[in-house]
């Protein structure tokens, strides 16, 4: 811990990296909230502590904005995170992921927890947290006004997903990675062989499970950002996204890669 900040170092593996020798967005989720659940083991908060209680944490909201950076298998990269707000049912942890060698920003943001009682499917107070955690509000990113996504008028792709065991979390539920993942299978492929991700808004909003079929519709809006839509089969909205592109920068040749230094 410095100054109120957990920081850890990864490594990346092959299955992190995109065709632009960029983390993908699972794996910046994943990184992100592994770190996360390192932090609250520290203070025997983590998920297999409070489950002793019939508690949950739940993440509801994520932004990450992204950055062009490279990232080649095997380099090392380090993920900070710090708690920069604590309301009475939230805990707001922001984020930055950068290179080890350089400090070089690959990406940052900010997200919203909160403590599900399983019995009740109520939220619980976190106002406990303050005890033990340090509260750095003057590392907050950004407000944590929640983002309101638009309402669109008609969908420019709708494709259907049954999720199946691959798209389960160790709750059984569907993991919240496994909604952006879904999602983003919807984006054009014109987009996807031209644009590179930079910024992505989640909401995730209800539990879905093995069998359910998902319909995930896009729009692209008029402040040309594309907004996904997940909703179950009784038409409830359970996961929302918004996604916003930009140019894809040069890319190294193939063998400078595999020639680099190890």
């Amino acid at each position: 811990m410095l100054e109120g900040k957990y920081r850890h170092t990864y490594t990346s593996t092959a299955s992190d990296i995109t065709p632009l020798y960029k983390l993908t967005p699972n794996a910046l989720l994943m990184y992100f909230q592994d770190s996360f659940a390192r932090l609250m083991t520290i203070h025997n908060f983590a998920a297999f502590d409070i489950v002793k209680q019939h508690r949950m944490w739940v993440i509801t909201e994520v932004h990450i904005d992204i950055q062009p950076t490279v990232t080649y298998w095997s380099e090392d990269f380090t993920v900070e995170l710090w708690v920069s707000e604590l309301t009475s049912l939230r805990i707001y942890c922001d984020f930055r992921i950068v290179r080890k060698d350089n400090e070089q920003l690959i990406a940052s943001g900010t997200s919203q927890w909160n403590i599900l009682n399983l019995d009740t499917k109520r939220l619980e107070p976190t106002d406990f947290l303050a005890e033990k955690l340090i509260i750095v509000p003057e590392l907050m990113t950004g407000n944590h006004k929640k983002v309101r996504f638009p309402k669109p008028q008609s969908f420019d792709l709708q494709m259907q997903h049954r999720a199946t065991r691959l798209d389960l979390d160790f709750n059984f539920h569907v993991s919240n990675r496994s909604y952006v993942s879904i999602a983003l299978m919807t984006m054009p492929d014109e987009v996807l062989t031209s644009q590179s991700l930079a910024s992505l808004t989640v909401h995730w909003l209800h539990e879905t499970y093995l069998d359910d079929l998902l319909t995930c519709s896009m729009s692209h809006t008029a402040d040309d950002c594309y907004l996904h839509t997940l909703t179950n089969e009784e038409g409830v909205v359970v996961c929302e996204l918004m996604s916003k592109w930009q140019p894809q920068p040069a890319t190294a040749d193939v063998s400078e890669v595999l020639n680099r230094n190890l």
